[in-house]
């Protein structure tokens, strides 16, 4: 009660938000903040909507959308963070998705990034009844979203939190025009929320390292708004030497005032200032409770086995057939053979290396654990063809792998060697794959000569002009999504069945539909990771691309639409890119400095012993 009157008078007073005080806690400071920006909020959509519905000048529609964007971005940090579901709605991606609990179903988008296509560049006058329809639903949500901030029960560590979420938001998401696709405002918009959140910061107690905070935030802002235009903006640069030494003294400031770190199992540490280094990231998080933790004697058994072809039914084919270190762990082929020595049926063997940062598994994302992947190939017939009980028998009478069993898991007790452990080491071992010391991440935390200027100017089309890092997002440049890395996305782009550029055929793979069987997934495959991309040639979960720079006509083209493949579910936009040739090399140049197989590409010298005649056809590896 007494929180709530406190709550009430700053509100009365209306000086919660501009200067701190000893007699409020700085959570309610912060709401009645929230409060008020979401009044803000609440008000500029309804000055849209009714904008709109006296059909006021077209400029005048399309200044108030502006605005009321703005005002979202002052709420973005804990609508996100307290109401996800409705902070979606509000500004989603304007894709159709499939309901999880029916795949029959489809949710339509809505929101202002659906609006945003209706009102730019013109408005599109034959949607007039969409317009106000999708304003309506604006005015709803943002409604709810104001309902429910009166109630928050905030704390000072979820108040962090969020802020250094939403600075995480700003660089991964904001800055490459991911929710600002058509306008590209993502500058403007990134200062809003800076802004927003270098205030939230005001109201908690004066000391020097909050000083040195909101020093850092005006000199982020300060950058942001002397940028020239979203194509030339430096946002490695920026993220450099603005966004790691915020976060950072975000950090120092939040220690001083005894504020403890969220210790939630996220995947990236609730205590790390950058995305470019391997101890920022949790391994055991995409894994299920039953292989955690993740530890050195599990990966090093997994790599064993991984390696040793006693998996497979003729034991003539480990996972290091299909998954060749020397090359990122693909195999080069544009698909896999089959275990009969032949192809056709099977997909291009994806690079393990960082699979284990995404929570699905396969093209067509039909799997969500490693665990299960490995299951599943190792008993597909056309795969590897094996049996987990045979193999659990045939370990069993070896005592070195017995040994490799009892330090992986050692509260097993006998029943050491089971199926369940054999799928667990695997797992652990490819989530030990990760890095993270390519020349971009060395540049990416501090070595300005780790990559060339052209790499350099790659970065920036990469993630302006090219638009690339909407779909392959920072800092692992595969699906998953940031800041919270919790979800996986998938694409339709339109891939061929051969490499024409004119009356091209679409590959006749269905993708996702296979499982889903959800039509707005034809199609549709997982979005991979472009780390070690110079590794994994060919390209496509076909590999009908044998090129980086064939790749990158393709998407230059407009996808699939682009080389007369006609798909009304396509989610990859169908605009040219119109990137010159030494824009297109520039970019090649940056996926090269994402090259990186630090300490991983050893292959082990001998296999564990096992009594028989199993010992005398084992090849490390399989064959070729």
């Amino acid at each position: 009660m007494k929180r709530k009157l406190l709550f009430l008078f700053c509100i009365i007073l209306g000086a919660c938000a501009d200067k701190p005080s000893s007699d409020v806690p700085s959570t309610a400071r912060v709401q009645s903040m929230y409060v008020r920006d979401a009044d803000k909020l609440q008000n500029a959509v309804k000055k849209l909507q009714t904008s709109y519905n006296d059909r006021r000048a077209e400029q005048d529609i399309q200044q108030l959308f502006f605005d009321a964007r703005l005002a979202y971005k002052h709420v973005e940090y804990l609508a996100e963070y307290y109401n996800p579901a409705t902070a979606r709605s509000i500004n989603g991606a304007a894709l159709e998705k499939v309901e999880e609990e029916d795949p029959n179903k489809t949710v339509l988008p809505e929101g202002f990034q659906v609006l945003e296509e209706m009102l730019f560049p013109h408005i599109d006058t034959s949607k007039q009844a969409d317009i106000r329809q999708q304003l309506a639903v604006l005015v709803s949500n943002v409604s709810r979203l104001r309902k429910v901030a009166d109630g928050l029960e905030l704390t000072d560590g979820h108040v962090f939190d969020a802020v250094r979420l939403q600075i995480l938001r700003v660089i991964t998401l904001g800055l490459t025009g991911f929710d600002t696709p058509v306008t590209l405002r993502s500058l403007s918009e990134a200062v809003a929320s800076l802004k927003a959140l270098e205030n939230v910061i005001t109201v908690y107690p004066e000391n020097s390292s909050q000083h040195e905070a909101i020093a850092r935030w005006k000199h982020a802002v300060k950058n942001l708004r002397e940028a020239k235009n979203f194509d030339e903006f430096d946002r490695a640069e920026f993220i450099i030497s603005s966004i790691t030494p915020l976060i950072t003294s975000l950090q120092v400031y939040q220690q001083s005032l005894s504020i403890p770190p969220r210790q939630d199992g996220r995947a990236f540490a609730a205590n790390a200032a950058s995305l470019f280094t391997a101890d920022a990231w949790n391994s055991d998080y995409f894994a299920p409770n039953y292989a955690r933790p993740l530890t050195n004697a599990k990966s090093a058994l997994g790599k064993l086995l991984f390696y040793d072809p006693i998996l497979s039914e003729n034991t003539d084919r480990a996972c290091a057939s299909c998954h060749q270190p020397e090359r990122a762990f693909t195999d080069g082929l544009p698909t896999s053979r089959m275990l009969n020595g032949t192809s056709g049926k099977l997909r291009n063997a994806p690079t393990l290396i960082f699979a284990g940062m995404q929570n699905a598994q396969f093209y067509d994302m039909h799997v969500t654990y490693l665990e299960d992947q490995a299951t599943g190939v190792i008993l597909n017939p056309i795969e590897m063809h094996g049996s987990l009980s045979r193999v659990v028998a045939q370990l069993q009478q070896s005592e070195d792998y017995k040994q490799l069993f009892r330090q992986a898991f050692p509260e097993a007790g006998d029943s050491v060697i089971t199926s369940t452990h054999i799928r667990i080491a695997l797992a652990a071992f490819i989530r030990s794959l990760q890095p993270m010391n390519a020349p971009f991440d060395r540049f990416m935390r501090g070595d300005k000569n780790a990559i060339s200027p052209e790499a350099k100017h790659g970065f920036r089309l990469f993630t302006g002009k090219a638009k690339c890092a909407t779909c392959h997002f920072m800092p692992f440049f595969n699906g998953t999504v940031p800041p919270n890395y919790t979800e996986t996305e998938a694409e339709v782009l339109g891939v061929p069945s051969a490499p024409d550029t004119l009356g091209a055929t679409i590959d006749s793979d269905l993708g996702k539909f296979t499982f889903s069987q959800a039509a707005i997934e034809k199609h549709a495959f997982k979005t991979p990771t472009l780390r070690n991309i110079s590794l994994t040639a060919p390209y496509m979960h076909n590999g009908v691309y044998s090129t980086l720079e064939q790749v990158l006509d393709f998407y230059n083209r407009g996808g699939g639409n682009g080389i007369g493949i006609s798909l009304d579910n396509q989610t990859l936009p169908a605009d040219k890119l119109n990137l010159r040739a030494d824009e297109q090399r520039a970019l090649i140049a940056f996926m090269k400095t994402l090259t990186d197989t630090t300490g991983i590409t050893s292959r082990p010298q001998q296999l564990p012993k096992i009594p028989g005649k199993m010992k005398n056809i084992r090849k490390v590896g399989g064959i070729y």
